[in-house]
């Protein structure tokens, strides 16, 4: 069932995905503090690396006072996050699989919130990031899931 999420302002918008920026940082810093596979480790500090940057231009947007009108339409924003997995909370133990799919989880989930924020983006910059961050979701969600098919699927 799909979770709906309410923003009555661009300012809560942001919070909100910077606030999923985070938590991307925590979990793939937290699975890389837990495998023993050193490149694996470094995989994935590199993977929170990039989702740091994400925040840090979120937070940038932020702070630009001209992004006040940078939403179109409503005033209230509905935004649906589809939950096409089984709901899997990190542990550290858990199995690599799981792992990731949860990454292809919450990185589809990001993607799909900067797709929908870029359309109802009314300043070009904020379109810009938008569509950036897009981009940059799709190629982790892409990276898990390549990884998925090659070491869970085959093995099944």
């Amino acid at each position: 069932m799909p979770t709906v999420q309410e923003f009555g302002s661009l300012q809560e918008i942001l919070d909100f995905a910077v606030t999923r920026e985070r938590q991307a940082q925590a979990m793939y810093v937290a699975y890389s503090r837990a495998t023993d596979r050193k490149s694996f480790s470094q995989l994935l500090l590199t993977m929170a690396d990039m989702e740091r940057e994400h925040e840090r231009r979120l937070e940038e947007l932020k702070g630009k006072r001209a992004w006040a009108p940078a939403l179109s339409g409503p005033a209230s924003v509905r935004f649906t996050l589809e939950e096409p997995f089984k709901e899997i909370v990190f542990s550290p133990d858990m199995e690599y699989g799981d792992f990731l799919v949860l990454v292809i989880r919450k990185e589809t989930e990001a993607e799909e919130l900067y797709l929908q924020l870029e359309g109802l983006a009314s300043a070009a910059e904020a379109r810009r990031l938008f569509r950036h961050l897009a981009g940059e979701e799709k190629k982790h969600r892409d990276w898990a899931q390549e990884r998925f098919d090659r070491d869970v699927r085959r093995d099944n």
